[in-house]
């Protein structure tokens, strides 16, 4: 206990320090919110991975694993299309986009490309909502960790780890998480692959050859059900066909994403940071989630209250203190690296898209402060909900990105695909993704049993491209068409 507790301090001291250092370097609302925009292809890479790559990955995937089986790499193992689609297909031309707008925040670039206040609100309001349950997710993620490993009570747990996440993000802004992030992404690869290791041999003596005969064989002799593609049912594939289409769009349409491909330096940054994302995806894919499905041979299920308890029981388990210290870093740097992105995307929309609209004279005065104000915001909310969340970290995760992902797809598909698309039919989307998602989860999947995130991926477009039909053609702005001049380029 002793050698982890003095990893910790050691490893959030790191983390403060840097977060001084890049704090003092802020000095206008564009380097809290952006960093200055210079942001080179390992940087940018593990700022858009690590940030996606979260702790609902290094506690909610495992758990899953050992929950359902084989059919929780119904998430890991498309990840790679998240990589490919965002920098290959979408990322150079939002990129493109965000620089001919000359914007800071994805509501002001979407109150340029359809000239209305009206849907930069509504993109604001959906990133407070959106971000604020992911947030939720990631805190009870780290009060999860706090208190299986140190012994501690839940709410105990969970204020110190938002308290020493929040002083981090609120000090160091978008720039300390960029630069944390490389030091993030090594140790989660790298605890990823020593917790492997160890559950493999405490579960099957070591690693072999046959590994996956061997892990097949202890499944099946427990449950069939861990060896089919729905987990018996557990992961419907109506479920496991929305998070291959939430995974696939996350560059486009999720706003802590996008951030990462608008701060990057040119265009070019985009092709070699692919690739370092794809081998980051496929090192944590391949580890965790065989983790948490050797965690069926490894530990009692009777002493699994839930699945997110799996990750920390196999740390005591499998681990030394001195591993398993190193392991408990690496899950915080998945949750700080999404935590601060998360918190400084949240919060330039509540500074940049709220605060400044409506008390104008007084953020001007002090943009920076009202910046912080806005992660300070970001940082105790989301910490009192997530007291008592509704449900287990992996599902809190995958509504909320999937929330998010089809209330922006249709509007940013209008930024990088169609120039001529009609404000109206972008507010009449937004409005109705943003009230039926909400309302089904509630009240239709209950009765119903179809999930509200497959409603939502059916309503979004439908709605989108009906107002679109119905709107009659409309010619290209001339802002437009500058900016498909310049896609013309690529």
């Amino acid at each position: 206990m002793v050698e982890t507790i003095v990893i910790l301090v050691l490893y959030f001291g790191l983390m403060l320090f840097i977060g001084w250092a890049a704090s003092r370097k802020i000095k206008s609302s564009r380097d809290y919110i952006l960093g200055g925009k210079g942001f080179g292809p390992w940087l940018t890479a593990f700022k858009f991975a690590s940030t996606w790559e979260s702790g609902v990955k290094l506690v909610g995937s495992p758990g899953m694993a050992w929950n359902v089986g084989w059919a929780a790499f119904s998430m890991g193992i498309v990840t790679p299309l998240c990589y490919f689609f965002s920098f290959r297909v979408f990322g150079q031309r939002l990129k493109i986009a965000f620089d001919h707008f000359n914007v800071l925040t994805l509501p002001q670039l979407l109150e340029k490309r359809y000239q209305s206040r009206a849907v930069r609100l509504l993109a604001a309001f959906a990133i407070l909502v959106g971000l604020g349950g992911s947030l939720v997710a990631q805190f009870k993620a780290t009060g999860e960790i706090f208190s299986v490993t140190l012994g501690m009570p839940y709410v105990t747990s969970l204020f110190l780890g938002a308290t020493i996440v929040g002083v981090y993000c609120v000090m160091g802004g978008y720039l300390a998480s960029v630069w944390t992030d490389c030091v993030q992404g090594v140790l989660m690869v790298a605890g990823s692959i020593v917790i492997f290791v160890a559950t493999a041999n405490v579960a099957f003596g070591g690693l072999h050859l046959n590994f996956l005969s061997e892990l097949n064989a202890g499944l099946g002799a427990i449950s069939a059900d861990l060896l089919d593609i729905t987990g018996g049912g557990k992961i419907p594939v109506s479920q496991i066909l929305i998070i291959v289409v939430i995974t696939g769009l996350v560059g486009l349409a999720l706003p802590q994403q996008s951030v990462a491909i608008f701060s990057m330096r040119d265009v070019r940054t985009a092709r070699a940071a692919l690739v370092i994302c794809t081998v980051f995806s496929a090192l944590l894919a391949w580890t965790l989630t065989p983790t948490g499905m050797m965690a069926r041979m490894v530990l009692d299920p009777a002493n699994i209250p839930n699945p997110d308890s799996v990750i920390p029981l196999l740390i005591k388990e499998v681990l030394s203190p001195v591993t398993g210290g190193l392991f408990i870093a690496a899950i915080l740097s998945a949750i700080m690296s999404t935590v601060s992105g998360t918190i400084v995307v949240a919060a330039s929309t509540l500074s940049e898209d709220i605060f400044k609209l409506t008390m104008a004279e007084r953020y001007e005065r002090h943009p920076v402060l009202y910046n912080r104000i806005g992660s300070l915001f970001f940082v105790l909310i989301p910490m009192l909900l997530a007291i008592d969340p509704p449900t287990i970290i992996f599902w809190i995760g995958v509504f909320a990105f999937g929330f998010l992902v089809f209330t922006f797809l249709m509007p940013m598909v209008g930024v990088i695909l169609l120039p001529r698309t009609p404000r109206r039919a972008v507010i009449a989307q937004m409005v109705v993704t943003m009230i039926v998602i909400p309302f089904w989860a509630v009240v239709g999947q209950k009765m119903t049993g179809v999930p509200s995130l497959l409603v939502g991926l059916i309503v979004s477009p439908l709605v989108f491209f009906l107002v679109y039909a119905l709107s009659g053609r409309r010619e290209m702005t001339e802002d437009m068409a500058l900016l498909w001049k310049k896609f013309a380029r690529l």
